[in-house]
């Protein structure tokens, strides 16, 4: 008996001398549970940053595809933006007007818009051609400040419009400003069928009425000498009558071409005739000087 009492004692005292071991090697096992609330605190955090840099993408795209949409419905004088809306059927259709309906604005000469668009730049004289395009586009909606051309010019050209050009139909007629020679206009005349016969000759005078017409102003392209050519359409439907022969019945197109190329819409004289000799006494006694002057042998 004394035997085994003193068997029991010593395995009693074995056991407790191990137990501290046995306890830090099980603390210290990846099965504890210290180690599984640190690696879920891990799992956790890196659930969190993916999360975070989900939310991160989805903002990003979200203000990306805002803009864009701001960009495209803003701006729709930009040929990808035209052509995305209209097959969208977001942007409403072009449409002309009557005398009484027509948007108010101001009726400008070839010599007072030269001396308005003059001073810009390359890059503002695009800027204000792009708002001149948007203006058209979105039928001059709440929009009290329109620039019509108006006057006499005399006529340089007369072209039939087709599908490539900004309007699909009709004439185009080019003109030099009867008052101030560096001023050209561009006068589109687009109609639903392009009449079989428009004969208006070279050097005829042409006048573009005020009220009844309202050409607005769509395009300026200034050239090399200082040349500018505007280009003015008509916002009045009706039957535009030159001579007894030269008539055309007006009608705007609900959808146009604006791409950069199309620009002016004449293109046949890409450098406009010689401007014609200045009137003035001081030109007109040294032409009379020269002139006057005896011919060599």
């Amino acid at each position: 008996m004394r035997c085994r009492a003193t068997i029991l004692r010593r395995w009693t005292v074995k056991i407790v001398a191990e137990t501290p071991e046995m306890e830090t090697l099980s603390d210290q096992s990846p099965f504890s549970r210290q180690s599984r609330e640190q690696d879920e605190g891990r799992y956790a955090s890196g659930n969190l940053i993916l999360w975070l840099a989900v939310i991160a993408v989805l903002v990003g795209m979200n203000f990306a595809s805002w803009s864009f949409c701001m960009w495209v419905f803003g701006q729709p004088e930009h040929p990808m933006n035209y052509q995305l809306l209209t097959k969208l059927d977001r942007l409403d259709p072009i449409h002309g007007f009557k005398p009484v309906s027509a948007p108010r604005g101001k009726f400008v000469s070839a010599k007072d818009l030269y001396a308005k668009v003059y001073p810009f730049s390359p890059m503002e004289l695009r800027a204000y051609n792009g708002i001149l395009k948007r203006s058209y586009l979105k039928n001059y909606l709440e929009q009290e400040n329109v620039l019509f051309l108006s006057g006499e010019f005399t006529v340089l050209s007369v072209q039939p419009m087709g599908p490539e050009d900004v309007f699909p139909s009709g004439f185009v007629i080019r003109g030099r400003s009867t008052t101030f020679p560096d001023g050209i206009v561009d006068f589109p005349l687009p109609s639903e069928k392009t009449p079989a016969k428009f004969p208006l000759s070279a050097g005829q005078v042409f006048k573009v009425e005020e009220s009844s017409t309202c050409a607005a102003i769509l395009n300026i392209a200034r050239l090399d000498d200082g040349t500018m050519i505007f280009t003015a359409v008509p916002l009045v439907e009706r039957v535009y009558e030159f001579t007894n022969e030269a008539t055309i019945k007006v009608k705007i197109p609900p959808k146009i071409r604006i791409n950069p190329e199309c620009w002016p819409i004449s293109g046949e004289l890409d450098v406009p005739e010689t401007k014609p000799v200045s009137l003035s006494p001081e030109e007109t006694k040294k032409a009379e000087k020269e002139q006057a002057k005896p011919v060599a042998p």
